[in-house]
């Protein structure tokens, strides 16, 4: 069961500046997205009530978007607004809408009960909009389940061995982590003394012995996952900020929403420093996605999941204790 009461990542802004909708499955739902002529952001169900054609494949006209097959148009609220073979409109030809609000860079869209979308509980992402801090975001599409990548962004201690010649160093898997849980957010911390840096680190603050590093990662409901890494030495202190919104598409499928953000370096993407920055991130990324994918499929294979658990397993297993509690009341509402 996913949860529709939750704000969920719908869509990066720049794909909904082009005048074209978007198309997408969100939580096993078809949805499409738009920006007005005027600029209202809006979504809707991904199907023409008339004959089921997807919207998507449509064009946006006006304050509307129009159907592919007959040209019927339909506006912001799921109103149908001209059949152009008639002049009255049935009461059945409306489609579902959705709230969809714009914040940092992302369009976030409600699919439970629109009474309860609160655009205040959007996570809040404030380095997006703070001055000195660069960012660069991608999306990728995922053939494994959310909760499958939101464990792997809430268990740092996989880096040691998974990412062994980037950012891991071995102290990780000694040096323990406290987890806590204040209402549905849960949060997790390690402080980590006089190690060595990592190969990227070391470069990223051209740190030439031990450093200090800091890591809080915080999870927000359904599966909003940040990180704070702070990597300091007498002389010098840099701190990247990891922000992976993860949007549900379907039980084994998943839109992984990927950002890093420093407060350091050039603020030029072509700069060599800002390329290479960039390109380590993505390796790193890429690492882990590999390995979700894998998961799934021997987790389809066995046919089932009960894994035996770890204590480096501790923040992941409370983030699930909140979902299964946060399920049980939409259930029950």
């Amino acid at each position: 069961m996913f949860l529709k009461n939750q704000w969920y990542a719908a869509a990066l802004m720049s794909e909904l500046e082009t005048g074209r909708p978007v198309g997408r499955v969100i939580c096993g739902e078809p949805v499409v997205m738009f920006r007005t002529e005027s600029g209202t952001l809006a979504a809707l169900e991904d199907r023409c009530p008339h004959r089921y054609a997807p919207l998507s494949k449509g064009e946006c006209i006006g304050e509307s978007i129009a159907c592919p097959y007959h040209g019927i148009r339909f506006g912001p609220s799921g109103e149908c607004t001209l059949i152009p073979q008639q002049s009255t409109i049935p009461s059945l030809m409306r489609v579902k809408s959705y709230p969809l609000v714009e914040k940092w860079g992302w369009a976030w869209i409600w699919l439970g009960d629109p009474k309860a979308a609160d655009p205040a509980s959007i996570p809040n992402y404030w380095w997006f909009d703070a001055p000195g801090w660069k960012s660069f975001r991608r999306l990728f599409h995922l053939n494994a389940n959310y909760e499958l990548c939101a464990d792997n962004l809430l268990d740092l201690s996989h880096t040691p061995f998974l990412h062994k010649t980037s950012v891991g160093v071995p102290e990780m898997v000694t040096i323990p982590f406290e987890t806590r849980v204040e209402g549905n957010t849960v949060y997790q911390y390690r402080v980590m003394e006089n190690v060595r840096p990592s190969p990227f680190v070391a470069e990223w603050g051209q740190f030439k012995g031990n450093i200090n590093r800091r890591a809080t990662v915080t999870w927000v409901p359904a599966a909003n996952i940040s990180a704070e890494l702070i990597y300091e030495d007498a002389d010098t202190s840099i701190t990247i900020m990891l922000t992976n919104p993860l949007t549900p598409e379907t039980e084994k499928s998943t839109h992984v929403r990927f950002a890093w953000s420093r407060n350091f370096g050039s603020d030029d993407p072509n700069d060599p420093m800002s390329k290479r920055f960039e390109a380590q991130s993505l390796q790193i990324l890429e690492e882990d996605l590999s390995l979700m994918e894998d998961q799934q499929r021997i987790m389809d294979q066995a046919g089932e999941f009960r894994p035996a658990i770890i204590s480096s397993d501790a923040t992941l297993v409370q983030a699930r204790r909140v979902l299964d509690r946060l399920r049980k009341q939409e259930l029950s509402a």
